[in-house]
């Protein structure tokens, strides 16, 4: 075995720049520490303090790659290896160097006071990942303008060199694994001198901060979601006169209590903030939300968060601690300048809030899709009957203008019109379409999703699915059924009266063709379909908080000149009518355009795409089987059509609903039940409980009075109800406190 080798001690100290022989001596002689040492070396005897600012500035830049290269690091001879991370092994090893070399000390110590004497860090402080004031918009397009054009370098801006030497995700690592200890060590060797500008940026940040955050607590609309008081009285009034008089006791010198009673107004107006920027949120969760006003909210918490670091280095309780502190506000800047660059992070982060509460309104319109009793199921199936009537009109108006060969934007314009009215129609009536339901549906169910309630949890949840699937093939049979009898009729007695069928047989034969499920592009545009149906309840949801969040219902009530023209009572009630269907007249509105021109647009760019919505398309190949008649209704032909009606009702259905509970979910940031526990709590169950998703709710009989003539046995619960009694009875399992509901299905 070799011999261990005998520690040679180093030299001592010495007041000029030591040569790499010198080094050596007090390291193992390895490949790995020859190299470090060799690199280490090159450096600091390149240091110059006199050399033009870009020049200093691009030997820091070296400096810092070199601290966060990864690799062997050696340690002295003599001494056992540290237990350290990876970040701090260079770090340890230039601290050892200059604690040996004070001239190499020394020119560190002028080249980064030089550099931060030159430089300002004021934007280095206020604005990585802090909004200027611009808004959600404005800050969006900037991002999105810096990101193809990068702006101009200005060497005398600190933070343009911050983002170089702590580059990326990179460069926040480093810092967050590096050792507090070394950094302490370090900033003893650089002496406090050198760190004076930084000082006084500090200082500047912290007026500029509380102003920034007085202001955007001040704006108009926070201050009307507050509760109202003096206006002196407002944390936000308070926060910048707490931070200036802080700010001027740490200038004067004062210590003690003092400061402490300074710093503590300081936490006192920075708490009463925070607390008043909370219940502008709760006000709108409760009424409407505001995206560009929930972004402003989340740059007064980010300037807040900011504030609060600063304070505690412009005003530390343990001086010791502040380089630890300083390097993890110098992690945060970087984080924060790494996020600010993504356009797609600020949009998410913003419109969480706003889409959190869109879905929780469809959501509750979809509450009343669920049929829970045997009276509402008939009012379902009835609802959606009166919707499949209406909806054959809508079918032949539809086949007129596909066949009236009009220009192609007018050709859109017309079937939008049509759809859209029809649509309109149907809601006006009290009637019902089955493929609005499932993103509404699956906006109630996404709330019952994170089950942790056991298996009693798990029941109730199949229980709701049950509700919502039995609903839905209600309305869908109600549709199909109501749409083809009244066309056939209507089919008939056009022919009968006319002596010649609606269609012409090419018209109709090329209706049954495109309906063909695997020659045309049916199965593709019915998926589509459910997409925009998906959107259209999206944007219903949206016009319903933004008639909300404008209080347009009491504006309008109050109108003067509405009031004039229509009287006091009628002006009430079309406010109150605009906060009742705003959500259903944008649905219908934006489906019914949606429907119409995105088939004209697309074929504008020389796409050939159509929409398969199967009420409507029941209709047209209603209307087509009415002018072949009956002897080719059983050819192969018309029949795979009518496959594909069937499979366009699925995927219309089933892309409407995932799109609409995979939103919701991520929107209310719930963890959805596995789909192998899902279904093994149905089949748990056996035919009675997959019998609840097709079978109508069955009534149970009320418990007879114990001096009832009937036996026990008699008014014992039916063979053919669902496990756990009344449980299909009760209201869904939602985070909402809406009671049951008794309205009818197309509310």
């Amino acid at each position: 075995m070799l011999a261990s080798p005998v520690p040679v001690p180093c030299p001592e100290p010495v007041l000029f720049s030591p040569t790499l022989e010198q080094l050596l001596t007090c390291y193992p002689r390895t490949p790995e520490a020859e190299e470090r040492l060799r690199e280490l070396h090159a450096l600091l005897t390149s240091a110059r303090p006199q050399a033009p600012l870009a020049a200093r500035l691009t030997w820091l830049e070296e400096l810092a790659r070199w601290l966060q290269t990864p690799g062997a690091t050696p340690s002295r001879r003599g001494r056992l290896a540290p237990v350290e991370s990876p970040g701090s092994a260079r770090l340890r090893l230039l601290v050892e160097v200059l604690g040996e070399a004070p001239a190499w000390c020394e020119a560190l110590r002028d080249v980064l006071a030089s550099v931060l004497a030159e430089t300002s860090a004021l934007t280095l402080f206020t604005e990585p990942g802090l909004s200027a004031g611009r808004g959600l918009l404005g800050d969006a397009v900037t991002r999105l303008g810096q990101r193809l054009v990068p702006p101009a370098p200005d060497e005398r801006n600190l933070s343009q060199w911050v983002w170089r030497l702590f580059p990326g995700m990179e460069g926040q690592a480093w810092l967050d694994e590096v050792s507090e200890e070394q950094v302490v060590a370090l900033c003893a060797l650089l002496r406090t001198s050198v760190f004076a500008p930084l000082t006084e940026a500090v200082e500047d940040a912290v007026l500029v901060l509380a102003a920034r955050a007085s202001a955007l607590g001040l704006a108009s609309d926070v201050l009307a979601r507050l509760p109202p008081g003096p206006l002196e009285h407002s944390p936000f009034v308070r926060l910048p006169r707490a931070c200036e008089a802080l700010r001027l006791e740490v200038r004067a010198g004062a210590q003690g209590s003092t400061v402490e009673r300074r710093r503590e107004a300081c936490a006192e107006a920075i708490a009463g903030c925070r607390a008043a920027a909370q219940r502008v949120l709760r006000h709108m969760d409760a009424h409407a939300v505001g995206t560009d006003l929930v972004y402003r909210l989340e740059q007064l918490g980010h300037a807040l968060d900011r504030l609060e670091s600063l304070l505690w280095l412009l005003a530390p309780d343990r001086a010791r601690a502040t380089p630890g502190a300083a390097l993890r506000l110098l992690s945060s800047l970087v984080d924060a300048h790494a996020r600010e660059r993504s356009v797609a992070a600020l949009v998410r982060s913003s419109v969480r809030c706003i889409s959190r509460r869109i879905f929780e309104h469809t959501g509750e319109v979809g509450r009343h899709y669920i049929a829970t009793t045997q009276d509402e199921y008939h009012r379902m199936v009835s609802a959606a009957a009166g919707g499949g009537l209406l909806t054959a009109g809508t079918a032949a108006f539809k086949l007129a203008i596909t066949f009236a060969a009009l220009p192609l934007f007018f050709e859109g314009l017309a079937a939008a019109t049509n759809y859209a009215l029809g649509f309109l129609l149907i809601q006006l009536l009290g009637f019902t379409l089955a493929t609005k339901q499932p993103s509404m549906t699956a906006a109630a169910l996404a709330a019952s999703l994170d089950v942790k309630a056991g298996d009693k949890g798990m029941h109730s949840l199949v229980q709701q699915l049950a509700c919502i699937t039995r609903s839905q093939l209600a309305s869908v049979f109600g549709n199909l059924g109501a749409v083809v009898a009244t066309v056939t009729c209507v089919g008939l007695v056009f022919q009968a009266l006319r002596g010649q069928p609606l269609l012409e047989a090419s018209e109709a034969e090329y209706v049954v063709r495109s309906l063909h499920p695997f020659k045309s592009g049916t199965l593709l545009f019915a998926a589509l379909t459910g997409v925009l149906l998906w959107c259209s309840s999206v944007f219903g949801g949206w016009l319903e908080n933004w008639v909300h969040y404008q209080r347009l219902p009491e504006a309008l009530a109050r109108h003067p000149g509405l009031r004039c023209l229509l009287g006091e009572a009628r002006a009430k009630w079309l406010g109150e009518a605009l906060a009742r269907h705003a959500c259903g007249l944008g649905a219908n509105v934006s489906l019914g355009l949606l429907l119409g021109m995105t088939p004209a647009v697309c074929r504008f760019f020389g796409l050939s795409m159509d929409v398969r919505h199967v009420t409507l398309s029941a209709g047209t190949l209603a209307f087509a089987g009415t002018a072949l008649g009956p002897e080719r209704l059983l050819e192969p032909a018309f029949l795979w059509a009518v496959v594909g009606i069937l499979a366009v009702g699925v995927i219309n259905l089933a892309v409407s609903f995932s799109l609409g509970l995979s939103a919701a979910v991520r929107a209310r940031g719930l963890e959805p039940v596995s789909f192998p526990r899902l279904a093994g709590a149905v089949l748990a169950g056996g035919l009675r409980s997959l019998s609840d998703f097709v079978l109508p709710p069955v009534t149970l009989l009320p418990a007879p009075p114990p001096s009832s003539r009937y036996s026990v046995r008699s008014a014992a619960r039916p063979r053919s109800a669902p496990r756990g009694g009344d449980g299909l009875h009760a209201m869904p399992l939602t985070t909402s406190r809406t009671p049951p509901s008794t309205h009818h299905p197309s509310r």
